[in-house]
Order: structure tokens, then C-alpha cells, then sequence
């Protein structure tokens, strides 16, 4: 049983600020003890200058490889107000280190490592990978999550078009607020409207596959009854992105999560209509 799951057994409850303190006091303690051993953590001056340049710092350090790490933790410890200026930069720092015959500690510890604590810490983020290397966002429910975030994203491999637009979407998603909000609402728009591009192999706007949608719902013998309520849906979703997305920057934060899933939903029903 983990601390907090313990914790919780006693009647101890733990606040969010806790869990996030909890978690950075974990982190450093092992990203710490990586200077204290024998062989201590060495990154090149590659990589250290692939970290600075992509997170925009400026280069503080032309001493020993062993010393570039030091800076490095510098900049993690900076960036500890709250995770969301925390996690950008640890995971700049992750797709950055290139994997060497002589170090122990490799990219994927790092990402086993922020995995694991953020299990610990009871705070729901996900990593998934790219070809940009590995990026994270806000955990929901975990039944929807898998099936229609993960499973939806390995599906979405036989649709290269949509599957860009929906992992540019996640990455956004990862850093919403409500200045960007109506932003990330119309990249998942995006996302949906590309995989209807492809499904149907033809090139029109999102709000006029509902004629397609609903046949092709049809012939695949989802009833009359359930398949105009899934028209229905499709016709709400495209209304509300337009009007508060699109065309209007109105969108606001508490309805990011729905539209994610209801992306991932239209998504994952036609994929397993066709898989049949």
C-alpha cells in the first residue's frame, strides 16, 4: 500500500497542495541522490545545450559534463511553483538525454521515474509518446482515459493525418486555461474533422459528414433510433465548436474534458464499426 493510500485507510486525509508538495519532495530527493553516488549523473554538452536552447535558457555552465547536471537541477528546482510550470521543463529535459552504453540512468528512467511519483502523489497525468519524444497531460476517469485517449491514439495509426492533430490537441490540453481554451477546443475539432477526412476519404468541413455519418452508422446496423441520437451528437458538437470555438473565442475550461472525450467517442465508434 502506498503512503497516502495508507494515509487515507487511517482517516488521514490529504489535500491537492500536499499531494504536489509530496510529489516535488520525492522527486528531488531521487533526482538529489543521482549527484551522490559513485559515478554521479553525467549528461553531455549536447544534450545539456539541447535542454537550454529548447526551454529557452540561457547557458550557464562550459565546466565538466558532471557539473551540467547540477544546472540542470537548478532549473527543475526553479520551476517548482506548481507542477504545471514544473512538468514542461522535466520533460524537456527527459526528450533530450540520449541513451549511452555508459550511464545507468537512461530517458526511460526518467519516465518511469515521474510515472511512478505521480502514482505515488496520487495526481492523475499520463504520459504518452510521439514521434517528438514524450509528453504528458491531465488524467481523467481511467476507463475513459484508456479507451478513448490511449487505445484511441493506437487506432489512429492508420490515420496519420488525424492522429497528429489529436496528439497537438492532448499537448494543448496539457496547458489549458481560459485564454486558450476555445484554442484547444477547435485543434480537437481538428483532430475530428481530419479523421472524417480520411474514414470517408473526401475533403469536406466537419459539419457536413452528417448526411455520411448517419448512413454509414446505418449500414452497419446501429438502429435507426441510436443512430439519429448519434447524428444529433455530432451536429451539437460541430454547433458548439463554431459558435464558442471557432468562430467565437467564448469556450470555457469546465467543457475541455467533455469535448476531449466526446472526440475520442465519434472517433472510437467508427473505428470499431469498421473493425466490426
Amino acid at each position: 500500500m502506498h503512503f497516502l493510500d495508507y494515509k487515507k485507510s487511517l482517516g488521514i486525509g490529504i489535500d491537492d497542495k500536499k499531494k504536489i508538495e509530496f510529489f516535488f519532495t520525492k522527486m528531488f530527493n531521487v533526482l538529489n541522490i543521482l549527484v551522490k553516488t559513485s559515478s554521479g549523473f553525467v549528461i553531455t554538452h549536447q544534450e545539456y545545450f539541447e535542454f537550454c536552447n529548447t526551454a529557452g535558457i540561457a547557458i550557464r555552465s562550459n565546466s565538466l559534463n558532471y557539473d551540467l547536471y547540477d544546472d540542470v537541477l537548478d532549473v527543475l528546482h526553479s520551476h517548482t511553483d506548481s507542477l504545471k510550470d514544473f512538468l514542461p521543463y522535466y520533460m524537456t529535459f527527459v526528450n533530450c538525454l540520449v541513451n549511452v552504453d555508459y550511464r545507468e540512468w537512461d530517458r526511460q528512467f526518467f519516465v518511469n521515474l515521474i510515472c511512478k511519483l505521480l502514482h505515488e502523489s496520487q495526481i492523475p497525468f499520463e504520459i504518452k509518446e510521439d514521434e517528438d519524444g514524450y509528453f504528458i497531460f491531465p488524467h481523467g476517469a481511467k476507463e475513459l482515459d484508456d479507451a478513448l485517449v490511449s487505445q484511441n491514439l493506437e487506432w489512429l495509426k492508420g490515420y496519420p493525418k488525424s492522429r497528429t492533430a489529436f496528439i497537438k490537441a492532448l499537448k494543448d490540453y496539457a496547458d489549458q486555461s481560459e485564454q486558450n481554451a476555445s484554442d484547444i477546443a477547435d485543434k480537437f475539432r481538428k483532430a475530428l474533422e481530419s479523421f472524417f477526412q480520411e474514414f470517408f476519404d473526401s475533403e469536406k468541413s466537419l459539419e457536413n459528414y452528417k448526411s455520411e455519418y448517419g448512413a454509414y452508422l446505418k449500414q452497419r446496423g446501429v438502429p435507426t433510433e441510436i443512430s439519429n441520437n448519434f447524428e444529433s451528437i455530432l451536429q451539437a458538437y460541430t454547433n458548439y465548436i463554431n459558435n464558442y470555438a471557432k468562430h467565437q473565442d467564448k469556450t470555457s475550461l469546465n467543457v475541455l474534458e467533455y469535448i476531449m472525450y466526446q472526440t475520442g467517442n465519434i472517433i472510437r465508434l467508427l473505428i470499431t464499426l469498421k473493425k466490426g
